[in-house]
């Protein structure tokens, strides 16, 4: 597994991994914002926090595109598309 992780695009499979970390850092945020503690921190925090799963969301979709794009099956049904008689 750590070969796979170190190997070239191998991050990409640590996405959801980092998904789950980055919305328990939002989660937080959110509870220290609510009891209090260093409000305009929080805030910052919450909002850079969000704008991170929303970028990484964005990767993903993009990311699927141009794998899904590439794959044998939808390149030989564009081929067959494309052919004239």
């Amino acid at each position: 597994m750590i070969s796979e992780i170190m190997a070239p695009g191998g991050g990409v499979m640590l996405i959801p991994f980092v998904r789950v970390v980055i919305s328990i850092l939002l989660v937080m945020c959110i509870m220290g914002f609510v009891a209090d503690v260093a409000r305009i921190h929080m805030v910052v925090l919450g909002f850079l926090s969000s704008g991170l799963l929303l970028s990484l969301a964005m990767f993903e979709r993009e990311f699927n595109k141009v794998k899904n794009k590439g794959s044998p099956a939808t390149v030989a049904a564009a081929s067959k598309s494309n052919k004239t008689d």
